[in-house]
């Protein structure tokens, strides 16, 4: 990439710095999840902190804002360089809105608060966590405040995730699917076909979780993650994270009673993992490296976990091979059994285990519960009781302890109020994505002999390559030629699980 402008070139320059903090920055996370002793959370919290307070400087820095300021009158810019500013504009404006030390304290807060909350987790006890939360909400407060918005305090928060999210959108996007996905899980439910597949998936089974990595590392190089560049290792919570260009690691975790959840697990995170290291290389170290938002990250991670990993037709390729990973276990089960197996409706305790039906449910219910928090209309000690109120209003179900209801999830332990939406955003464009892949690839016919390539092809072309060229609702339109359709997504879910269950 030729940068011709010299204001641009000279802000390039300077980004260098923060784009290695940035990879710096997500080495400390990645060893905070993964190999970080009990005791060093708090020093943990400092280092990342520190590298907190070096970016903000930087978009602090007197010369880097005069340069943002003279940006904004340039012309004749190219469309790479008209992108590479407003992303630093968009950036620059959440630090000149957010004091310094607010965005330090809350790196700083969040890292003491990730390793209480995988404690409180652990041993089931939500009012260990509640003072660590209580302290990120009020921080997120304040930021939504230092930001601006017209409606909704949430609402820049929100943004933060994905550019102009506002949770009116959200409740006119998102909840309004409610009732369709409800009446969804009911119609599958009552079909003769619906049936119990859970004799596989118990207390009695055993997959050991050496063949689940082996079948992890399998998966991960066919959806053609490159290993050289990248590691799968475990963590409390699967997670993805780029420390560099040749360097993207995922992680994943593994039950001993139910192989399904490490396989579906790998293919999410290796959906992020692939954006990461298809993008565009000429975008290293400028504006444009990363992926443009969580939405988009999780359309893609969401699109491999079930448009692919869920797929009637690839599970019947995959069938001989879970047959050969887990031969006790599976040797005798058909094809159609494994389709039911990952393709089961049934309302759960567990956002991550949720089936494609009922997860949107799971977010529908995070993202009421974050906007009373935001808005002073639920108070976080009173958290637990409104969790199950919910999960008992859309999904019928009540959680018996808090590790399985409102600790279950690391987001509110790393300060992320607003994220969640992006989850069901990744399903609606996940499906608009396939419904135009469709038009250029048999894409049944090519997951049936096991073939992943023209996929990835298709997404490199399409949406990979781009990293943060084009902000999402562009970034849409520039892959399917329109705007995002809700429509897509539920069309996909019914035409699927007519398909399976009739």
């Amino acid at each position: 990439m030729k940068l011709k402008n010299p204001v641009v070139k000279k802000l390039c320059e300077k980004y260098k710095t923060v784009s290695l903090l940035n990879h710096i920055d997500a080495i400390l996370g990645w060893d905070l999840n993964v190999n970080l002793p009990p005791k060093g959370g708090q020093e943990r919290g400092q280092q990342i902190a520190f590298i907190t307070k070096q970016i903000t400087d930087i978009f602090n820095d007197k010369d880097f804002k005069n340069l943002v300021e003279e940006s904004k009158t340039q012309r004749n810019l190219t469309p790479e360089e008209k992108a590479i500013l407003r992303n630093l504009h968009k950036a620059s404006e959440y630090y000149d809105k957010v004091p310094a030390e607010i965005i330090t304290e809350k790196s700083k807060t969040t890292s003491e608060a990730y390793m209480a909350w995988q404690k409180a987790k652990q041993d089931d006890k939500f009012g260990d966590f509640l003072p660590h939360l209580k302290k990120l909400i009020e921080l997120d407060q304040i930021i939504a405040g230092h930001i601006g918005y017209r409606e909704n305090p949430l609402d820049a928060l929100l943004d933060l995730h994905e550019p102009d999210l506002t949770a009116s959108f959200c409740k006119k996007n998102i909840v309004a699917l409610q009732p369709g996905l409800t009446a969804l899980i009911k119609r599958i439910q009552s079909k003769q076909k619906f049936g119990n597949v859970e004799t596989f998936v118990n207390n009695q089974q055993n997959y050991a979780v050496d063949a689940q990595r082996q079948l992890a590392l399998y998966v991960s190089r066919k959806m053609g993650y490159d290993l050289d560049a990248g590691r799968i290792d475990v963590s409390a919570h699967p997670f993805t994270t780029t420390p560099g260009r040749q360097d993207v690691r995922i992680t994943n975790f593994y039950k001993e009673h139910d192989f399904r959840d490490s396989f579906s697990s790998t293919m999410h995170e290796t959906g992020h993992a692939l954006y990461e290291q298809n993008i565009n290389q000429d975008y290293d170290q400028t504006p444009l490296e990363w992926g443009v938002s969580y939405g988009i990250h999780e359309a893609l991670s969401r699109f491999w976990e079930n448009q692919i990993g869920k797929n009637p037709h690839f599970l019947t390729f995959m069938t001989p091979l879970f047959q050969a990973f887990f031969p006790e276990q599976l040797k005798n089960t058909s094809h159609e059994t494994f389709i039911k197996l990952f393709n089961l409706p049934k309302p759960g305790f567990i956002r991550i285990e949720a089936d494609e039906v009922t997860y949107t449910l799971h977010i529908i219910i995070r993202f009421e519960i974050e906007d009373a928090l935001i808005n002073n209309k639920l108070k976080p000690k009173d958290l637990p009781e409104a969790w199950r109120a919910k999960m008992k209003k859309y999904l019928g179900v009540v959680p018996q302890t808090d590790r399985d209801g409102v600790l279950q999830d690391m987001h509110w332990a790393g300060g992320s109020f607003g994220y969640f939406p992006a989850y069901a955003l990744g399903n609606l464009y996940a499906s608009q994505f396939l419904h135009y892949m469709k038009k250029e690839i048999d894409v049944d016919g090519e997951l049936e002999k096991g073939h992943l390539g023209s996929v990835l092809y298709w997404l490199n072309e399409n949406v990979h390559k781009h990293g943060s060229r084009y902000w999402p609702d562009e970034l849409v339109k520039v892959a399917t030629g329109e705007s995002l359709n809700p429509k897509y997504f539920l069309n996909y879910l019914s035409e699927k699980f007519t398909g399976i269950y009739g």
